[in-house]
């Protein structure tokens, strides 16, 4: 085989193989996209929000968790050490749907964000568990209803999150990279195996919770409350995808690249522990996309490149297509002027972000 040769068939074949991949990912999330439909409530619900010096995010959206329309529920905010005034702003509030906790001491062994959780959670009323962050605030009045319509046949179900759009790069990079993940997340828990949700919106039986002793080997872990407790406790049989837009949380986006970062590497710090079945099954996009663009980048070097430029428009055509698509699903639709560079930037992004975080040493949660 020539070197010509070889060079052509790796181009087609990887950007056959990676489009392929966000294909049946996609294909699979829009099978689920079905309307909401209304059943009677018989089940209570506890919403659950670990809160460390919140204050502000609090007074903005916990009335629109307050005001959720299902006729059962509880909302518990674990405080953990707040000194902004947290824990007097919530005790002068005259709702019989909010309790609190007030955590003053950190508690050894535990993480102090999923210290709170845990105390949270063993405190819940309810059966059901419906996690979120104080920064975060629901789509619709239905968005514990959505989440619930899966009590009858699954014991967890993973929510959406999105983050709220800001006409920056960062803040397009920061949606897109979000969709991004759903779309993983998602897709996998529909057609192969449950690896992740996120914490700002997800929904569990508190017994799954308990019998798997809370928070696990993972409890002094900075991150993990959102995926290695899934991976703990969930498998496709019994969990549930909600792709309604009744169902998602918005969350407000880091402000500036700095807080970003800092985030991102608290959220990827918990990939470490993943098994290793994940971590390839999830490693082939970027793996794959990221020798496709390699062979383009040689071609266009080498004064070659005429062949590959309708396989390249065609694919990125299908992957800005795949994108809009999704992102009109789940209400976090992105500009068509981004959608053309943001793969590269994405591959571009986890490449620095594997870097970092195998060197640099994780800080605790606030």
């Amino acid at each position: 085989m020539s070197n010509q040769s070889f060079i052509e068939i790796t181009f087609y074949l990887t950007g056959i193989l990676s489009i392929a991949y966000l294909l049946v990912l996609a294909f699979a999330i829009g099978l689920k996209c079905t309307p909401l439909h209304i059943h009677p409530a018989t089940d209570g619900v506890s919403v659950i929000i670990a809160a460390h010096n919140e204050l502000e995010n609090l007074k903005r959206f916990l009335p629109s968790i307050l005001n959720q329309a299902y006729p059962v529920f509880e909302v518990i905010v674990a405080c953990d050490r707040c000194t902004d005034g947290t824990v007097d702003f919530l005790a002068s509030l005259p709702n019989g749907h909010l309790h609190y906790i007030d955590i003053k001491e950190p508690t050894a062994g535990f993480n102090s964000k999923k210290a709170a959780l845990d105390q949270a959670i063993r405190k819940a009323q309810y059966a059901w568990i419906l996690a979120t962050d104080a920064d975060c605030y629901p789509n619709s009045n239905q968005w514990i209803t959505s989440m619930m319509q899966y009590k009858e046949q699954k014991d967890i179900c993973l929510g959406i999150s999105i983050y709220s759009k800001q006409n920056t790069l960062l803040n397009s990079f920061i949606r897109f990279e979000t969709l991004f993940t759903a779309l993983n997340y998602l897709g996998w828990a529909i057609i192969a195996k449950p690896y992740m949700g996120v914490g700002r919106n997800i929904l569990y039986k508190k017994e799954l919770f308990i019998n798997n002793s809370g928070f696990g080997k993972y409890a002094d872990h900075l991150g993990g409350d959102d995926d290695l407790l899934i991976q703990s406790i969930s498998k496709k049989s019994n969990t549930a995808a909600n792709i309604s837009k009744f169902g998602i949380t918005i969350s407000l986006p880091a402000e500036g690249f700095k807080s970003w970062w800092k985030q991102k590497h608290r959220h990827l710090h918990a990939g470490k522990q993943y098994p290793i079945k994940v971590l390839f099954g999830l490693g082939s996009y970027p793996f794959l996309s990221t020798i496709f663009h390699l062979v383009s980048i040689y071609c266009i070097l080498s004064l070659n490149f005429q062949y590959i430029i309708p396989f390249y428009i065609l694919r990125t055509c299908i992957f800005i297509s795949i994108f809009v698509w999704i992102g009109q699903k789940l209400n976090a639709g992105l500009s068509l002027l981004f959608l053309p560079i943001a793969e590269i930037l994405y591959l571009i992004y986890l490449l620095f972000a594997g870097f970092y975080n195998l060197v640099v040493p994780i800080k605790k949660w606030k």
